[in-house]
């Protein structure tokens, strides 16, 4: 039986998107000495990909947070992110900036904010045997166009991939590598519906309350992620968060 399509955003909540991003930075400023108390890392590479029309600038508090935690982060390394012109461009030249980091069987984590974690997803669909997990941030992977806000879907158009290319369609099929999508029910851009994954022992949803934009800068956000890269792969366990933390989660 055919869902009915998903509802995209109201404008009215995207015009907030702003504003709410910027309470979230400042939250997460005050956060700070509360997501030090988050598992430590085990020094692998994690790579944290910025969202449409961004840079790695807007993944320095997050990438900075992941070192403090004793991860070796890193930022895409290709600019502002226009991949959506030419997803497959983009793919290849994405996996050319990771090869050193893959060298000799290492294997990597992959963060991506928005359209940064579509790349990520299609990367590891490609090539899964270089990937430890894959994290997104409010990523519409399942290609809906209905699941995103009027006005920055027709901004979205104009840079768009051609109808023919099915570069995207890896980004909706369920990953060989663990994968959590993080989303938010109030987000001002995409539709949570088409930012889900379908939840398996190695693939799970975790809901924030925020903003889209924000999801980069919410102290949820960095504590989850903190929380899922510190679980090894190969003994996979939910998302738990315990005493006043569950109340920042869905």
């Amino acid at each position: 039986m055919n869902q009915p399509a998903p509802v995209a955003p109201s404008n009215s909540l995207a015009a907030a998107e702003f504003f709410r991003s910027s309470v979230e930075f400042i939250c997460l400023l005050h956060s700070w000495p509360l997501l030090m108390g988050a598992p430590r890392g085990d020094g692998h590479h994690v790579v944290v990909v910025p969202g449409f029309g961004l840079g790695d600038e807007s993944t320095a508090s997050m990438r900075g947070y992941l070192g403090l935690l004793g991860y070796r982060a890193h930022g895409w390394g290709l600019g502002k992110n226009r991949g959506a012109a030419n997803l497959e461009r983009t793919v290849k030249l994405f996996a050319e900036e990771l090869s050193p980091l893959v060298k000799g069987g290492r294997k990597v984590s992959l963060i991506g904010h928005s359209l940064g974690g579509v790349i990520a997803r299609i990367y590891a669909s490609t090539q899964p045997e270089a990937v430890r997990q894959v994290i997104t941030l409010g990523s519409p992977f399942g290609g809906d166009v209905s699941a995103v806000n009027s006005i920055v879907g027709k901004l979205f158009e104009r840079h768009a991939a051609s109808p023919g290319d099915t570069t995207a369609d890896a980004a909706k099929c369920p990953l060989p590598v663990p994968a959590v999508a993080i989303f938010s029910e109030t987000d001002g851009i995409v539709s949570s519906r088409d930012c889900k994954v379908e939840a398996h022992p190695h693939a799970e949803n975790i809901e924030v309350r925020g903003s889209h934009s924000g999801l980069i800068v919410n102290p949820s956000v960095f504590y989850a992620i903190a929380d899922r890269l510190a679980t090894q792969p190969e003994l996979p366990r939910p998302f738990e968060p315990a005493g006043w933390r569950q109340s920042l989660y869905g």
